[in-house]
């Protein structure tokens, strides 16, 4: 426990570390951005001229630097009901005026995750049981219709609830709560890169932590994530088992994503893409195929934690379970499941060890 610990506050500290760099980086100088600098750095002349070029290389990608806080929250909002509009076409015109703007959010978040949900779901189903079903499965680990059935029931109940929490975090950001913001140009490609490495690592770090502590937390897994892992065998998980949780665990495990916006700047277009792109990843990794792509945390590696609950815990990627010590890798389950199923050499009883232990000496 105490060496869990010491990793994790090494990991917080490094992340504190290079954010408050990278701010000092890309920050400092981006008030005075009125116009596009050469992309030179010059670290000749006095000790602060290296810093100082980087950061006028930093800002020199970011034209919109200078962009009044009251812009990035109009643009913020336009962009918010433009995506609206994109889905609340479906509604009459009469209707749709009448519905407030947080509830038309809310509307379109909703309609998406099940469009999302519903569609990767029956692709993903269709190509790996009846295209392919012969050659990447045995007969006994596709999964049962009722079992299935049982967890698109359960998603569905939770896609409502799971739906509030984008349309927060969208009320947050037009609120000006968090560190998005709405256009590339406003930190420039260089920031934009280094911020999303940031920020993925953060929510990677928080997905990992919220997960096992979902383990971890005894009436919080017998409450709230035992829903999800009664699909506890081959042939019980599918891609449909991805959303099947209990709805405030599964915002639980998806709320890294929002915090990271509280101090990590972010584009937020950007956010909402990874934030449904994990309805695409959760019906990835419950189809109990391994991708053998590292260092990527695929099926492979998440069906072993459906079996044995104490590995595995992570989100995209590795690093997480290997830095935490609970990684443990199909080849290493598939070795150790060969080894007890190997056969082994019948005890002998004692009155045939007596006789031939005779025999033995008559020998000599």
């Amino acid at each position: 426990m105490s060496s869990t610990l010491t990793r994790t506050l090494l990991f917080v500290g490094i992340f504190s570390v290079v954010l408050a760099s990278s701010h000092l980086l890309t920050h400092e100088k981006q008030a005075e951005v009125l116009r596009p600098k050469p992309s030179t750095l010059d670290v000749s002349g006095h000790p602060g001229t290296l810093l100082s070029g980087i950061q006028d290389w930093f800002a020199s990608f970011a034209t919109l630097a200078d962009m009044p806080k009251e812009e990035r929250l109009r643009l913020l909002r336009e962009e918010n009901e433009w995506k609206n509009r994109l889905v609340m076409w479906l509604f009459p015109n009469s209707i749709r005026e009448r519905i407030p703007h947080f509830w038309q959010t809310w509307c379109r978040c909703y309609l998406l995750c099940a469009a999302v949900y519903f569609l990767v779901g029956a692709i993903w189903s269709y190509y790996i049981y009846f295209c392919f079903g012969d050659k990447l499965f045995t007969p006994e680990t596709i999964p049962a219709f009722k079992d299935v059935a049982e967890q698109i029931r359960v998603s569905n109940i939770a896609m409502p609830l799971y739906s509030m929490l984008p349309t927060l975090t969208e009320y947050a950001a037009e609120k000006g709560w968090t560190c998005a913001y709405p256009r590339v140009e406003n930190v420039g490609l260089p920031a934009y890169v280094l911020y999303f490495f940031l920020y993925m690592a953060s929510v990677e770090f928080g997905v990992y932590w919220m997960h096992r502590g979902l383990h971890d937390i005894k009436w919080a897994y017998r409450w709230l994530h035992y829903d999800h892992h009664k699909y506890n065998k081959e042939h019980t998980l599918s891609p449909f088992a991805g959303l099947a949780f209990n709805p405030i665990d599964g915002i639980l495990q998806a709320v890294p994503y929002t915090w990271t916006l509280f101090y990590c700047p972010m584009h937020f277009l950007t956010h909402e893409i990874l934030l449904f792109a994990t309805g695409v990843w959760t019906a990835n990794i419950h189809d109990c195929l391994h991708g053998q792509v590292w260092p990527v945390m695929g099926a492979g590696y998440h069906t072993i934690h459906h079996t044995t609950y104490k590995h595995n815990y992570g989100h995209y990627f590795v690093f997480m379970d290997w830095l935490m010590g609970t990684m443990h890798t199909p080849e290493q389950y598939e070795a150790e499941r060969a080894a007890s199923l190997k056969p082994h050499p019948a005890p002998m009883s004692v009155s045939a060890s007596v006789t031939a232990s005779g025999s033995e000496k008559k020998q000599h």
